[in-house]
């Protein structure tokens, strides 16, 4: 029997959830392996390989390239010493939200890490928080992706800022937003319709 993978969107955090993360942060890497991809939607790699080199600050913007010459050690075996982002669409401008910036300006020249050395530091962040959930890097980006769709955001743009190559992905979260919605509605009305409470106009009679 062949076994559903498991989707990032359904291990993503509640904001309760990914402050437990951000509490758990001791110094400027800590916090950049968490809010990179909580408040920007960026991947592992692109974490890795982010530069001072990205930021436009007159623009307020992380500019992912579509290439960047990299002598780090995965590059140097499997790249040919060019590191370039996980699709075409990757080259992407992301907006820097307050949240992030702070520790974006502390950045000095790069991330310079392997990527093994960010997840194992993120387990170490994860360990020290009690965050009791499954939590790994992409359920954070799969959090910022929720994040944007509960605020609706349209599809396009959703694809844009993920750096994605298609809709598809884009619209199975708005699609799981929108059952969160009527979900959270039924509840707080205790009823399967979609009662409000309300009179409908056309029932308003002038007594």
């Amino acid at each position: 029997m062949r076994h559903r993978i498991r989707s990032a969107r359904e291990d993503a955090l509640t904001a309760t959830e990914a402050n437990l993360l951000l509490m758990a942060c001791h110094d400027l890497l800590d916090h950049l392996i968490i809010r990179l991809p909580l408040h920007a939607g960026l991947r592992v790699g692109e974490c890795q390989h982010l530069k001072a080199s990205w930021l436009n600050w007159d623009k307020g913007q992380i500019i992912i390239p579509s290439r960047q010459e990299c002598s780090c050690y995965e590059c140097r075996k499997w790249r040919n010493e060019v590191w370039t982002p996980k699709t075409r669409a990757g080259q992407r401008s992301l907006l820097i939200v307050p949240e992030l910036e702070p520790y974006l300006r502390q950045l000095d020249g790069g991330v310079n890490r392997s990527r093994q050395a960010l997840e194992q530091r993120f387990e170490r962040i994860r360990s020290r928080s009690g965050l009791a959930k499954v939590c790994y890097p992409h359920a954070l980006r799969a959090s910022f992706a929720t994040r944007l769709a509960e605020e609706g955001i349209s599809a396009p743009s959703l694809v844009y800022f993920m750096g994605w190559e298609n809709l598809d992905p884009a619209e199975s979260y708005i699609q799981s937003s929108m059952k969160r919605a009527h979900s959270e509605f039924r509840h707080v009305f205790g009823t399967k319709g979609a009662n409000s409470g309300f009179a409908d106009v056309g029932d308003c009679k002038e007594k």
